[in-house]
């Protein structure tokens, strides 16, 4: 799928740390699987001078949703890497602030359905 495209599907703020990785169109709803980048600026802070760091599989993917789609629910699923720093069991991951507290939307969306009063 096109950049071009993805980037008119999927926020801004998003697309800085994830990329794309597929999309399925189920049925009345359109998934997006978007992955953690795998690049130094994207590595937790709390790893910053702790040895060498390796990949240590995934987190439970967080599922927002966005605005539809020609009459289809959208779908984001986040898939957050977790960290290790070899050696140690300790596990470090990224947080990000993407949806409101006890909204499971974009901000953008969920800001347009407050404003609507579908919230």
């Amino acid at each position: 799928m096109s950049k071009e495209l993805i980037r008119l599907l999927v926020p801004e703020d998003i697309l800085a740390h994830f990329d794309y990785e597929k999309l399925e169109d189920i049925s009345s709803i359109i998934r997006i699987d978007l992955i953690e980048k795998q690049d130094p600026n994207h590595y937790p802070k709390a790893l910053i001078g702790k040895g060498e760091r390796c990949l240590n599989g995934y987190m439970n993917p967080l599922e927002l949703q966005t605005f539809p789609i020609k009459g289809k629910e959208v779908f984001l699923l986040l898939k957050r890497r977790r960290w290790k720093v070899k050696g140690d069991d300790t596990s470090y991951f990224n947080t990000y602030d993407f949806h409101e507290p006890g909204m499971k939307a974009t901000k953008e969306f969920g800001a347009f359905l407050k404003e609507i009063g579908r919230v």
